[in-house]
């Protein structure tokens, strides 16, 4: 469960956009200090920076979350069929979340963290009450202050290994009450909370919300394994 160390790839840049490689030209993904950009994790100006860049280099580069060690992470674009893998667990949850109420969400929503990094989960879940409860600064956009309930990651050539352990660890200490890490091709998933180990499940047919989303099943065989090429 993953252990599959990752490999980059490294790029010449004089710090602008424009002298980044393309996404076809790396696998996974590339970490570049906030630095060479003139950023760093405490810029007042780094969330707009960031909304900007990602627009004028998404189609180029692919997509971009930034580390707690104040990082740029640019990760190659999701493709098929991890796509199709997101596509299914946001739309079973957003189901959901029309009768049971609630905000949700896929990889284009980035949270920053109280360790200052911004990430993306493949697939998310909030309470409405935990939104409302929020500060307005925290809902300020274009990124939320805050963790939601319910994150799920789907293991990916840019989503795995160390950092994806570290993530699942950041996302619980930000307050996530619940983590799937699904593998589409061990079939396996990995089910996260506070203040436990892992659950592994290995080819569920199913796999349900507990008491963080009550009544949320997930046909994970049907809807992402049966459908690994």
């Amino acid at each position: 469960m993953m252990t599959t160390t990752q490999t980059q790839q490294p790029i010449e840049s004089t710090g602008a956009p424009e002298d980044l490689a393309p996404s076809e030209w790396f696998r996974g993904y590339l970490l570049i200090p906030l630095a060479e950009f003139g950023q760093s994790l405490d810029s007042e100006s780094l969330d707009s920076w960031l909304e900007d860049f990602a627009q004028r280099n998404k189609d180029a580069l692919g997509e971009f979350e930034i580390t707690a060690h104040g990082e740029l992470k640019i990760m190659a674009p999701t493709g098929l069929p991890g796509d199709w893998y997101e596509a299914e667990v946001v739309i079973e949850v957003g189901i959901w979340g029309r009768e049971r109420g609630g905000k949700y969400g896929g990889s284009t929503s980035l949270f920053v963290l109280p360790d200052g990094s911004r990430l993306g989960p493949d697939a998310w879940w909030m309470s409405d009450e935990r939104w409302n409860s929020l500060p307005e600064e925290a809902r300020t956009p274009p990124y939320a202050r805050v963790v939601p309930d319910f994150v799920v990651e789907i293991v990916s050539p840019s989503n795995r290994g160390p950092q994806l352990e570290d993530k699942v660890r950041r996302y619980l200490d930000g307050g996530a009450r619940l983590v799937w890490v699904i593998h589409p091709v061990e079939r396996t998933v990995s089910v996260f909370s506070p203040g436990a180990g892992p659950e592994v499940l290995t080819d569920p047919e199913t796999v349900g919300g507990g008491d963080v989303l009550p009544g949320f099943v997930f046909n994970v065989r049907q809807r992402i394994f049966d459908n690994v090429p």
